[in-house]
């Protein structure tokens, strides 16, 4: 599913992001929030689409591997034995949360049910994958996340509404990636709340010492 918005996409996942997804090569967490900005950017797609085409290529241009005697009938033999999948109908989302995210959620982003980090800052756990986290993060118009650096990667897709940083601003489709000793302190846009999509592989390094504290009882 595609999604308008009126804000032309700046921030866009690079060339070898957007290869490693095309290629299957990419982690859940990175597929996910990948593919989310898929839903946004119609460039990404096109672009996707000519990666995965090149795979294919490549694939055919690979020399043929001797099979071991039996190895089709084997095979033949485990297919007979498999269901058709039959997938379930998609239900259209009602406020534009794109399709790839809302088995994740139970539906919309207008229905999450958000757990308080403070007055003006909320989240909800998606999954986790060792060290790899992915959430959804929510915050007032003005709050502030508060000044950090990384011990890992974060990468972060607007969903709704936008943020600003010392790299710049950030609107609905918008995917910003920042890594190690990268500083930022992001702070939400005017207007109405900024929702946001991130996965981190590593925990956030915050300078505030009331931040350092807490980030950790909420998995940050």
């Amino acid at each position: 599913m595609s999604l308008h918005h009126p804000a032309p996409i700046s921030h866009h996942p690079g060339e070898e992001l957007l290869l490693a997804y095309a290629g299957g090569g990419a982690d859940e967490a990175v597929s996910l929030i990948v593919a989310a900005h898929l839903a946004y950017c119609a460039a990404c797609r096109r672009r996707s689409r000519e990666l995965e085409a090149l795979g294919g290529c490549l694939l055919q241009e690979l020399a043929p591997v001797p099979m071991a005697s039996g190895a089709l009938d084997a095979a033949l033999l485990k297919l007979d034995g498999i269901k058709p999948f039959e997938r379930p109908a998609r239900q259209a989302s009602g406020d534009c949360t794109p399709s790839v995210l809302r088995p994740y959620i139970g539906g919309d982003l207008r229905d999450v049910r958000w757990r308080q980090v403070g007055p003006n800052l909320s989240y909800v756990p998606l999954f986790r994958r060792g060290a790899i986290r992915a959430r959804l993060l929510r915050g007032v118009p003005g709050s502030e996340t508060g000044a950090h650096r990384h011990a890992g990667l974060e990468y972060t897709l607007v969903l709704k509404g936008g943020f600003s940083d010392e790299t710049g601003s950030y609107a609905p489709g918008d995917l910003q990636v920042m890594e190690g000793d990268m500083r930022h302190s992001p702070v939400a846009d005017p207007g109405e709340d900024c929702i946001n999509l991130a996965v981190t592989t590593g925990p956030l390094k915050f300078e505030s010492l009331l931040q350092k504290i807490v980030a950790p009882l909420f998995g940050f």
